[in-house]
């Protein structure tokens, strides 16, 4: 199986992981920003990814954010988000990757996509 090395992005002002609904997603940062993502609560009990994907980081997050099936697991703990960038080539194989090693709660595998492994957080 192929392998990449990403740079899983954390809050450079305390290195820890982003909080999906403080998140300000419309800062400019977010303008053209491709990768994959990783959506997770997290509470004192232990932590459940929610939802993995791909795209423009900035509006799958927004898209996200504003999702009831997604936001209704904050009732388990606060929801955490972490993306990395990635070429556009390689995206379908590290989300179907992340898909078949974290079996998020929300989403389906692209079935046609041969996995490309990564670094987990």
């Amino acid at each position: 199986m192929p392998s990449l090395q990403v740079n899983w992005v954390k809050n450079s002002n305390n290195n820890q992981w982003f909080d999906l609904l403080r998140l300000d997603l419309n800062a400019p940062y977010f303008l053209n920003k491709e990768g994959v993502y990783i959506l997770w609560y997290s509470s004192p009990s232990g932590a459940k990814v929610i939802r993995v994907g791909q795209g423009d980081i900035g509006s799958r997050l927004r898209e996200h954010r504003s999702n009831p099936e997604i936001l209704r697991y904050s009732s388990y703990g606060q929801l955490k988000v972490t993306w990395a960038l990635v070429d556009s080539q390689y995206k379908d194989g590290v989300e179907a990757f992340l898909y078949d090693s974290y079996s998020p709660l929300i989403g389906e595998r692209s079935p046609a996509a041969q996995p490309i492994s990564v670094n987990l957080i």
